[in-house]
């Protein structure tokens, strides 16, 4: 990674332990954390802080995950920002819309410790 600017990453997800837990290890591995607990939360909190990354959850409350990724493709910022799904939705259904609006990965929690989830952002934020 780039040591002249730390990276950021938006990590929107309405289970506060998750949120948590990846936000220490995100800040434990150098990156700047910003935190939404639902979909509305994090569109604004995204557009407003243009984050290098976002870890989207797709069930929430206000505005599911999937619907915030379509709001977020509308802006000329929000159309190119790398975008994990990390969710406990394995249907393939989510991850075919999750897909076609450019995600990068469709994760599904269970499958991916904290330290494997880092790895991962990071090959997209280099």
């Amino acid at each position: 990674m780039d040591q002249t600017k730390k990276h950021s990453i938006l990590i929107i997800e309405d289970d506060p332990l998750l949120s948590k837990m990846y936000e220490t290890k995100f800040s434990t591995d150098g990156l700047d954390v910003l935190k939404a607990s639902d979909g509305e939360e994090g569109l604004k909190t995204a557009l407003a802080n243009h984050p290098d990354i976002l870890l989207l959850d797709v069930m929430m409350p206000r505005l599911s995950g999937i619907d915030m990724l379509a709001e977020l493709r509308k802006d000329p910022w929000g159309a190119h920002v790398p975008v994990i799904i990390l969710s406990n939705l394995s249907e393939q259904q989510e991850g075919e819309k999750a897909r076609s609006l450019g995600v990068k990965e469709y994760l599904v929690k269970a499958n991916y410790t904290p330290a494997e989830l880092v790895e991962k952002v990071k090959t997209y934020i280099q």
